[in-house]
């Protein structure tokens, strides 16, 4: 009887030692599965967008998260934070990762104005309701070098109403690539044929070629703004040309030579010839006069057609100048591109200028043959002795003398 309930007592002992035991047990494996399942989350992938910020602008950075282990993470709060890339839209609110599952969290940065050229870290953390965490920091680089646009053929100088040839490369020498790129020809007095070029996207150390065709109808400033995209954030830069007026070094230049005048009472015919200076053709070369010169039939004008550089043609026009000892001579041609040009040249009407003229018989020189009166004199003695001689040769002299004799 005493060795039964004293076999009871050690029994209940056991009991309630026993319970408390197996709840640590118990307690003691779930927290080695929560720490276990917590161990398997990890950041798997980064993404910045734009790649390279520069400063001031705004970034999408993606994180994505993948729980690796068999049981599902609960998490409590994330967020992003860097002194010089402040997060925008901070999150904070939590969630659940499936087992084998991944998640990704999205937060927008902005670069500091006042951040520079290199790679800032900010700060991800993640905190998870059961205790614990995990943290990282994400590389985003801050680049300031904006695109680049390089001038590489243009005229040594402008000519007014001149279309010229400008040509330009754009270059993109950041680490990632800039969108959107649109270049578009601004100054004041400048007449473009392109009003812009739109590139699109340039790679990083690409370029892209463009060419524009320009007049300027005054000496000013050419400039060429780009615009482009950093991700969502746009920037502009500009380069200048000056444009000042001189003579094109390859263009025609047109020379009249061996002119000839003719005629008077007001009434004249020039001639000459015209050369070609130049080093390009001129086209549709057309030679006339000018005021106060009135050009009349049967040439008007002279059509001289093209003219090669170091080519030669002459040319007959017809004018009438009323109180006037010079006129101009206008020469006109055209470029490759239809552009129009005009010279002049001053032609004298006189001895003076240095050109042969025929004037008009006046005062005491005039005469039926319009010679002058010297050279008329010596014709007349000239005359008067030939028929003297002839009249002797012929013996007119003797047969009047002996018609004479009774």
């Amino acid at each position: 009887m005493h060795r039964t309930g004293l076999a009871l007592i050690i029994g209940l002992i056991f009991l309630v030692c026993a319970a408390p035991a197996a709840s640590a047990f118990e307690a003691l494996d779930e927290t080695t599965d929560k720490t276990v399942s917590q161990a398997s989350v990890s950041v798997t992938k980064t993404t910045v967008e734009p790649g390279s910020l520069m400063p001031g602008d705004i970034a999408t950075v993606s994180i994505e998260v993948t729980n690796s282990g068999a049981e599902a993470v609960q998490i409590t709060r994330t967020f992003l934070r860097d002194t010089m890339l402040p997060s925008i839209g901070e999150q904070t609110s939590g969630g659940i990762i499936s087992a084998g599952a991944k998640q990704t969290f999205t937060y927008t940065v902005k670069a500091d104005t006042n951040t520079h050229t290199g790679t800032y870290y900010p700060w991800f953390y993640m905190e998870f309701r059961e205790g614990g965490s995990l943290s990282t920091h994400i590389p985003v680089q801050v680049d300031e070098t904006p695109a680049t646009i390089l001038v590489t053929s243009r005229p040594d100088s402008f000519v007014e109403g001149k279309k010229e040839q400008i040509k330009l490369v754009i270059g993109n020498p950041r680490s990632s690539a800039i969108s959107g790129v649109s270049v578009v020809p601004v100054g004041d007095g400048i007449e473009a044929v392109q009003t812009g070029h739109f590139a699109g996207a340039i790679p990083p150390s690409g370029t892209a070629n463009l060419t524009f065709d320009v007049t300027p109808t005054k000496e000013t400033t050419l400039g060429f703004e780009v615009t482009y995209r950093t991700g969502p954030n746009t920037h502009t830069t500009r380069t200048e040309i000056p444009v000042v007026f001189g003579d094109a070094k390859t263009m025609a230049h047109l020379v009249v030579n061996n002119i000839e005048v003719k005629g008077g009472f007001g009434s004249y015919s020039i001639s000459g010839d015209v050369t070609n200076a130049g080093l390009t053709t001129a086209r549709g070369v057309v030679v006339t006069t000018g005021n106060p010169a009135v050009p009349e039939n049967p040439y008007p004008e002279y059509v001289l057609g093209s003219l090669e550089a170091d080519d030669l043609s002459s040319f007959d026009l017809n004018c009438r100048v009323e109180n006037a000892t010079q006129i101009p001579l206008l020469i006109s041609f055209r470029d490759a591109d239809g552009t129009l040009y005009t010279q002049s040249t001053t032609v004298s009407l006189d001895k003076a200028g240095g050109y042969v003229q025929k004037k008009a018989p006046t005062g005491a020189e005039a005469d039926a043959s319009g010679l002058p009166l010297p050279v008329i004199a010596i014709l007349g003695v000239l005359a008067v002795l030939a028929c003297g001689l002839i009249v002797k040769k012929t013996g007119l002299i003797d047969d009047l003398r002996n018609s004479r004799r009774p």
